[in-house]
């Protein structure tokens, strides 16, 4: 991991975390007591000076691709609270990380849609819903130790990018103008798959893309409080 200088951010200390792992070994208590401290997540952890996730509320989202522009006007994220860490991958050769999160994911609020679709005007406004009972995202991250005010070592996160996919149905809803599921078991999946899904996505995206980066300012908030001395005791 590169190195350099930070402030630190001063926080209460907090309070000790739990050490499932062989005494020496920092792998895996780093990996641990992160995993045991971010399954608090959507509920905030104050004792690190972030607060909850839930709910996220965002205003005027705008996306256009495909001949189309859709603007989300209000935004309601849910779920956070309910996330479940299924893994932290730490490369040291590479200086990154990658997370992977399961989590149940209900985006609502109203929109509104102009432009073309398959050859269709489309002018429709209305509410709308993006849900899945569980949805897997992997969120990866540069890794830099730098140094705080107070001579420990933090780590520095910078999001490099993130994947996902629904392990449910996914239901998108957009008023009268549509209303579905992708199912992994229906014979649409496969046609939405290789050629809808790309639209399909990129409805969801927005509601995926405010989660993921609420996610990594925790995760970056939280590695620049918590020393590696502490985490990897």
């Amino acid at each position: 991991m590169s190195m350099g200088v930070v402030e630190h951010l001063g926080v209460p200390a907090a309070p000790p975390l739990v050490q499932p792992c062989l005494l020496g070994d920092s792998e895996c208590l780093i990996k641990a007591n992160t995993r045991i401290a971010l399954s608090r997540i959507g509920y905030g952890l104050p004792e690190f000076g972030i607060e909850s996730l839930e709910p996220m509320r965002l205003r005027n989202i705008t996306m256009g691709a495909y001949g189309f522009s859709l603007v989300f006007r209000e935004m309601n994220v849910a779920g956070a609270s309910k996330c479940n860490i299924e893994d932290i991958n730490l490369n040291f050769v590479q200086s990154t990380m990658g997370v992977t999160l399961e989590c149940p994911l209900e985006a609502t609020g109203s929109f509104k849609m102009s432009g073309n679709i398959c050859f269709f005007d489309v002018n429709h406004e209305g509410n709308y819903i993006v849900k899945t009972d569980s949805i897997r995202t992997t969120v990866n991250s540069r890794v830099d130790t730098v140094y705080g005010a107070d001579g420990h070592r933090y780590w520095k996160l910078t999001l490099l990018g993130y994947s996902y996919e629904p392990l449910e149905n996914l239901h998108i809803g957009l008023g009268r103008l549509f209303v579905g599921e992708v199912t992994r078991a229906s014979p649409l999946y496969k046609v939405v798959s290789n050629n809808w899904w790309p639209l399909v996505s990129q409805v969801a995206e927005p509601a995926v893309s405010t989660a993921v980066n609420r996610f990594h300012d925790v995760l970056k908030t939280f590695f620049l409080r918590v020393p590696l001395e502490q985490l990897a005791k």
